[in-house]
C-alpha cells in the first residue's frame, strides 16, 4: 500500500472483561456487561467523534467495529457459553441485542459472522457492527492475549495498516474482506471485477489436490539410504499465495464446448483459462521417472484415465520431462469437451500482492506474519468449499476451478524443483504430499556436510527444509522390515515428527500397490507410535463385528514376510498398575520388584518384561500402558498434594520438570513424548509416551493426573485397590474389544476409526467416511436440535394420584444409530426446497407450524421457545412431526446423497459391553459405567469445534443427527404409550421422562409395557420418585428443574417396600 499508513484508532472500540478500550489500548469505561451499557457506550463514543465508518473508497465505507473480545462475551450474554442455547457466537449476541429494535435500531448479520447495528442520529448515522469472539482470530490460540486489550490493538492496527482492511472470524473471512475491497475500487474502472460463483455442472468434477501421499518402496528406499544418513522434508513457502497471484483465472459466464471446437481451443498457443475433459495415457506408456508420483492425481500406471483437468494441468503435462512435465500435447489427452471462460485475468494479483507486502511488513512480528499465510491458504483451499460461502453477499467466492488450476500450479512446480535436485544432487524423494518431499540428500565431497536442497532464492514457493532428522538405524530397520509402502511412509513421517499427512495415500500408483490396511490413530494426547490397523468384518450392507482379523496382505508384500518381521503379540494385558508395593497384573498378579525404581525409563521397562499391550488383530497390539498410583508417585517424588484440579495436566508438567524421576531416564537413553517428540524433554504428563530407539513406546498415565469422580473416571471412583484398577480397565478393554485411551474422546474416536466394515477400504473409511467435515451447522439449528426441557401442569384427574415416577432411557443418544443413516462427504443445496424424504440426512429450514397436543412436549420446539421465523431442523426431527401429523413448509434444504450406517459398528460394541457388564460385580459396574463416559463423550466430540474440528471423525451434522434421532424416538414412545394407556408424561428433562401415579412402586407403575422397560439401550428404568403434591412447583409449564428433589429409586422403592411389610 502507499501513502501514509491508515489508523484504525477512531473506528474501533474493543470490549474486554474489564472495560472498554481504544485500539491504542486507553481504557474508556468499566465492564460492559448488559446492553444498556453497550449502546451508551455506542452514543458516547459516536458523539465523541469515535466509531467512525471505515474508509473502503472513494465513496464507500464500512461500519465502524465494536469488537467484543474473550470473557466480555459472556458478560454481555450474561451466561457462560455452555449454558448458552447453542455455540454460535453471533446468535447469542444478537438474543442480547434484540432488544435495541425497539429502540430504532436496526439490526441484520454480516456474512463475517458480524451484526450490523445502525439508527439515525439527528443528522448523522451510527452504523457500527458487533464482532463478538471468545478466541479472536487474531489471539492466534494464545490464551494470554485473548484477555489483554492492548495487544489485541496492536495487532489489530498493524493489520489494518498493513493489508487495509479490518480482519474477520477466520483467516478465510479475512482475506475475502480484502478480496471484496478490492473488487469495490474496481467497480466502474479497469480491471476484472467478479461478482458470481463459479459453479460448474455436476459432470465437470476437476481434482483440488496438489500431490496426494505417495512413497517410494521399500528397495527404492534402500538405494537411496545408501548414500546418506539424514532425512529432510522440503515444502514450499506459502505455495498457494506463491501461485495465486501469478495465473490467468476466468470469471462470469463459461461456455461449453464440445468435440473439435474443445480440441481446437486446446491446440492454441494462448489456450483460454478453462477445464478440459482428457484422456490421460496410462503412466507405463510414458517416459516418466520412476522416482517421482505420477505428473496428475487421476492418472494411472496401466490403463488410460478420463479426467476433467485444468489449463494449468495441460501446460505442466505439455512440457519436458526434465522439467517435470509427461511431453504430451493436447492432441495426445484426447481432449472432447471443454468448460471456457471469455473472460480472464490475473484476477488475484492486486490480492496476492497485498498479502505478499504485508507478509514483508511483518518480518520481524512472526504472529502475524503466520496469521497472513494462514489467511491465504485458507481462503484459497476455500474457494471450493461452497459452504464457506453460503451468505449471497459471499457466493461470488466459490471458484472451484481457481483452486484446482492454483493446486495444478503448485504441483508442477514442486516437479520441476525434483527434477533439477535429480540432476544437481542425483537424489530424487522418498515421499511427497501436498507441497512437501522428503529427501535422503548425501554429503558434500568437499565439505563433508550434508548438502543443502533448499532453494536460495527469496520469492515466496521457495523450497524450505521443515523438518530434518538424523537418518537412524531404527528408522531404517523400519523401513526395510515395511510391508506397505503406507508402512514405509510412516516410518518416515514419524521419524521428522510429521503428523500432519499420517495415513493420506488416496489412490493407489505404480509405486503404492502394496497398500495395507491401516486405521487412525488417536486424534488428541499422545502420538502413538503406529498406525493402529482396523478390525474387518460384516459383508457390504452390514457392520463390522468385532472379529479382530488379520490385516489383507496384498501380493507385493508377501514375500517380505518372515519370522522376524511378524509382529508377535505382547498379551491380552491392556494396563498393569504401578503402587508402592509392586506390579498389580489384570488377573490379580502381584509383582515385587527386586530392585527399586529410580526413573520412569524403568517403568516402561516393566512393560516389556511382562508382557503388557492390548491385542486387537493378529498382526498388531496396542501401546503398553503402565499406571501408576498416587502413593507410588509421591515415592518417586512428585509432589501430588500440589497438583492443581483446575488444570491436571499442565500442573503435573510443571512439577516434574527436572526432577531424578524423569531426568534420570533422559540421561539413559529414554525419550518422553508430548513436546513435539523433543528427546530431551524432561517433563510428564498425565499420559507420556515413554519410548527409545530400540524398544516401543509405552504410556506412563499417572492417576493423580486423573479425575476419580464418577462423572469422569469411574474406574477411579471409590479409591479403588490397584489390583482393582487394573482388573477395570481389563474388563472394559474385553467388553469392548479396545482398551481405554488417554481420555473419553480418544477413546470414541478411535473406536469409530477401529470399527471399519468391508463396504469401504481403511482409506476412505478415514479420508472419505471420517474426514473432517466443512460444512457448518445453520444458523439457529439449535433453537430446534436440542433436549427436550419441558413440563407441564397436571390435569384435573393426575393431580388426584400420589406419586411421580421418573424414568431414565437407557443409552438415549446411541439407541438410535442402529437404523439411522448419517452423512458422509459433502451436502447439495436446494435453495427453494426440495421434496422431504426421510431415507436422506440433510439440514430443512421449515416453516414451525404451532403444537397441537399439550399433553407431551413438542418435538419441533423442545424447550417452549417463541418462534418468529422459519428454523432448520435435521431429517429424523422432521420425519417424527410428519409422523405426528404436522405437515411444516421446506423452504430451503441442504441433505447428504452419500450416507450410510457409520456408526452402526462402534454402536454395536457399546451396547455388547453394556449387556456383558450389566452384573452385580462391582468392578464390571465401574467398566460398564466407563464405557458410558466414552460413548457419552464420542457423540460429544465429533461435533466439538474445540477439541476436533479440521481433525479426522469431526462432524457436527453427525451429533446433531444423533440427537435428534434420539429426541425424535423419546416422542415415539411417549405418543405410543398415551395412545395405548392414556397416561401422558407430565415433564420431560433430555431423556427423563416423568408420570403421575397411583403405584407407589415405580417398576409395577410404569406404563410402557415390559418390552420397553430395562436396563438395554432405548429402554426405560426407574431413576426417582416423589409425592406428586410435593413437586407440583416443578410441574409449571416450563423448563423443569425438579430432578435434584427426587428420591433415587433404590432409597425410595426400601421406603415402599418396608412400609408394605409393616402394613402385612
Amino acid at each position: 500500500m502507499s501513502g501514509p499508513a491508515p489508523s484504525i484508532d477512531r473506528h474501533v472500540v474493543i470490549i474486554a472483561a474489564e472495560g472498554s478500550f481504544t485500539a491504542a489500548g486507553d481504557q474508556l469505561t468499566g465492564a460492559v456487561d448488559t446492553v444498556d451499557k453497550l449502546e451508551k457506550l455506542i452514543e458516547w463514543a459516536h458523539q465523541r467523534g469515535g466509531l467512525q465508518p471505515v474508509p473502503a473508497g472513494e465513496e464507500e465505507h464500512e461500519p465502524a467495529r465494536v469488537w467484543v473480545v474473550g470473557a466480555a462475551c459472556d458478560l454481555l450474554a450474561g451466561t457462560p457459553l455452555a449454558q448458552a442455547a447453542d455455540d454460535n457466537e453471533a446468535e447469542r449476541i444478537g438474543q442480547v441485542l434484540a432488544p435495541l429494535v425497539t429502540r430504532g435500531w436496526e439490526l441484520r448479520g454480516r456474512p463475517t459472522s458480524a451484526l450490523l447495528l445502525t439508527r439515525g442520529q439527528g443528522a448523522q448515522r451510527i452504523y457500527v457492527e458487533i464482532l463478538a469472539e471468545r478466541q479472536p482470530w487474531l489471539a492466534a490460540g494464545h490464551a494470554a492475549v485473548v484477555g489483554n486489550p492492548a495487544e489485541l490493538g496492536r495487532r489489530l492496527r498493524a493489520w489494518y495498516a498493513a493489508v487495509g482492511t479490518l480482519p474477520a472470524r477466520s483467516g478465510a473471512a479475512s482475506a475475502a474482506v480484502l478480496h471484496d475491497h478490492i473488487m469495490r475500487a474496481r467497480t466502474g474502472r479497469r480491471g476484472a471485477v467478479v461478482s458470481t460463483p463459479g459453479v460448474l455442472p455436476a459432470w465437470v468434477q476437476p481434482d483440488m489436490r496438489i500431490q496426494p501421499a505417495w512413497c517410494v518402496s521399500v528397495d527404492e528406499a534402500e538405494r537411496e539410504f545408501e548414500r546418506s544418513d539424514e532425512l529432510v522434508c522440503l515444502t514450499q513457502l506459502c505455495p498457494q499465495l506463491a501461485s495465486a497471484g501469478m495465473l490467468t483465472l476466468g470469471y462470469g459466464q463459461p461456455q461449453v464446448l464440445d468435440g473439435q471446437a474443445a480440441a481446437a481451443a486446446a491446440a492454441e498457443s494462448k489456450r483460454p483459462f478453462g477445464l478440459w475433459r482428457a484422456t490421460l495415457p496410462a503412466a507405463e506408456k510414458s517416459n516418466l521417472p520412476a522416482m517421482l508420483p505420477l505428473p496428475h492425481p487421476q492418472m494411472r500406471p496401466d490403463q488410460p484415465t478420463q479426467a476433467w483437468l485444468t489449463t494449468e494441468d495441460l501446460d505442466g503435462l505439455a512440457k519436458d520431462t526434465r522439467d517435470g512435465g509427461a511431453g504430451l500435447s493436447a492432441e495426445q489427452l484426447a481432449i472432447d469437451e471443454a468448460i471456457v471462460w471469455p473472460q480472464q485475468g490475473r484476477v488475484l494479483e492486486v490480492w496476492a500482492t497485498r498479502l505478499r507486502e504485508a507478509r514483508e511488513t511483518f518480518r520481524d512480528d512472526s504472529v502475524l506474519q503466520s496469521l497472513v499465510d494462514v489467511a491465504a491458504a485458507d481462503y484459497l483451499t476455500a474457494l471450493a468449499a461452497p459452504d464457506t460461502w453460503r451468505e449471497d453477499a459471499w457466493r461470488h467466492h466459490f471458484q472451484p476451478a481457481w483452486a484446482a488450476a492454483i493446486a495444478a500450479h503448485i504441483r508442477f512446480r514442486g516437479r520441476r524443483a525434483a527434477m533439477r535436485l535429480s540432476r544437481e544432487y542425483r537424489s530424487w524423494p522418498v515421499w511427497a504430499h501436498d507441497a512437501a518431499m522428503i529427501y535422503t540428500p548425501g554429503r558434500d565431497d568437499t565439505t563433508g556436510e550434508p548438502i543443502d536442497l533448499s532453494d536460495t532464492h527469496t520469492r515466496l514457493g521457495r523450497l524450505v527444509v521443515s523438518h530434518r532428522c538424523a537418518l537412524t538405524d531404527q528408522t531404517v530397520l523400519a523401513v526395510l522390515l515395511a510391508e506397505s509402502t503406507l508402512e514405509v511412509a510412516d516410518a518416515f513421517i514419524t521419524a521428522l515428527g510429521i503428523t500432519a499427512h499420517q495415513g493420506s495415500e488416496a489412490r493407489p500408483t505404480r509405486h503404492s500397490l502394496d497398500v495395507a490396511d491401516e486405521g487412525g490413530a488417536a486424534v488428541t494426547g499422545e502420538p502413538t507410535s503406529m498406525p493402529q490397523p482396523t478390525p474387518t468384518g460384516g459383508d457390504d450392507e452390514q457392520p463390522a463385528q468385532p472379529t479382530g482379523g488379520d490385516k489383507p496382505t496384498g501380493p507385493a508384500s508377501q514375500p517380505r514376510v518372515s519370522a522376524t518381521r511378524t509382529h508377535a503379540a505382547s498379551g491380552g494385558a491392556p494396563a498393569a498398575v504401578l503402587h508402592t508395593d509392586g506390579l498389580w497384573l489384570p488377573d490379580g498378579t502381584h509383582i515385587e520388584l527386586d530392585e527399586p525404581i529410580l526413573h520412569v525409563g524403568q517403568v516402561a521397562e516393566l512393560a516389556y518384561i511382562h508382557r503388557i499391550g492390548y491385542q486387537l488383530t493378529p498382526k498388531y497390539t496396542e501401546a503398553a500402558q503402565i499406571w501408576v498410583t498416587a502413593d507410588a508417585c509421591a515415592a518417586f517424588g512428585i509432589d501430588v498434594e500440589a497438583i492443581s484440579r483446575r488444570d491436571r495436566a499442565k500442573s503435573l508438567r510443571q512439577l516434574t520438570e527436572g526432577i531424578d524421576f524423569v531426568v534420570l531416564a533422559v540421561n539413559d537413553g529414554w525419550s518422553l513424548g508430548g513436546a513435539a517428540e523433543d528427546p530431551t524433554t524432561q517433563r510428564l504428563g498425565t499420559w507420556t509416551r515413554v519410548y527409545r530407539d530400540d524398544k516401543r513406546g509405552v504410556m506412563v498415565a499417572l492417576i493423580p493426573g486423573m479425575g476419580a469422580g464418577h462423572e469422569e473416571m469411574p474406574i477411579l471412583a471409590d479409591d479403588p485397590t490397584p489390583a482393582q484398577i487394573a482388573r477395570r480397565l481389563q474388563l472394559l478393554a474385553d467388553a469392548l474389544h479396545f482398551p481405554w485411551k488417554i481420555n473419553a474422546g480418544v477413546t470414541a474416536v478411535d473406536l469409530m476409526l477401529q470399527t471399519r466394515t468391508k463396504k469401504w477400504s481403511p482409506q476412505e473409511w478415514k479420508e472419505v467416511v471420517f474426514a473432517p467435515s466443512t460444512t457448518s451447522p445453520p444458523f439457529g439449528i439449535g433453537d430446534v436440535e436440542s433436549d427436550f426441557d419441558w413440563s407441564r401442569p397436571p390435569t384435573a384427574e393426575e393431580s388426584q394420584r400420589r406419586y411421580l415416577h421418573a424414568y431414565d432411557r437407557g443409552g438415549s443418544y446411541v439407541a438410535g444409530i442402529a437404523g439411522l443413516e448419517l452423512p458422509i462427504g459433502d451436502p447439495v443445496h436446494y435453495p427453494e426446497g426440495t421434496q422431504f424424504d426421510a431415507k436422506t440426512p440433510g439440514y430443512w429450514l421449515a416453516e414451525i407450524p404451532e403444537a397441537s397436543d399439550w399433553r407431551m412436549p413438542y418435538v419441533l420446539n423442545p424447550r417452549g421457545i417463541q418462534f418468529t421465523e422459519p428454523k432448520w431442523v435435521t431429517t429424523p426431527t422432521l420425519e417424527r412431526a410428519f409422523a405426528l401429523g404436522y405437515n411444516p413448509a421446506i423452504l430451503e434444504a441442504w441433505t447428504w446423497p452419500q450416507h450410510g450406517r457409520v456408526l452402526l459398528g462402534w454402536y454395536e460394541r457399546f451396547r455388547d459391553a453394556s449387556g456383558a457388564l450389566d452384573t452385580d460385580d462391582l468392578d464390571a459396574q465401574a467398566a460398564r459405567n466407563q464405557a458410558k463416559i466414552i460413548r457419552t463423550h464420542g457423540i460429544g466430540i465429533i461435533g466439538s469445534d474445540e477439541h476436533l474440528k479440521g481433525k479426522t471423525g469431526y462432524s457436527p451434522e453427525r451429533r446433531l443427527h444423533v440427537l435428534a434421532k434420539a429426541k425424535a424416538n423419546i416422542v415415539y414412545r411417549l405418543q405410543q404409550i398415551g395412545e395405548r394407556t392414556d397416561q401422558w408424561p407430565v415433564a420431560v428433562a433430555t431423556d427423563t421422562v416423568l408420570y403421575a401415579s397411583d403405584d407407589p412402586d415405580p417398576v409395577t407403575a410404569w406404563p410402557g409395557g415390559p418390552d420397553s422397560f430395562g436396563r438395554g439401550f432405548g429402554q426405560y428404568k426407574p431413576e426417582g420418585s416423589a409425592l406428586l403434591a410435593d413437586h407440583l412447583d416443578f410441574l409449571n409449564g416450563r423448563d423443569y428443574r425438579g430432578k435434584r428433589e427426587l428420591t433415587p429409586v433404590g432409597q425410595w422403592r426400601r421406603q415402599v417396600l418396608d412400609k408394605d411389610d409393616r402394613s402385612h
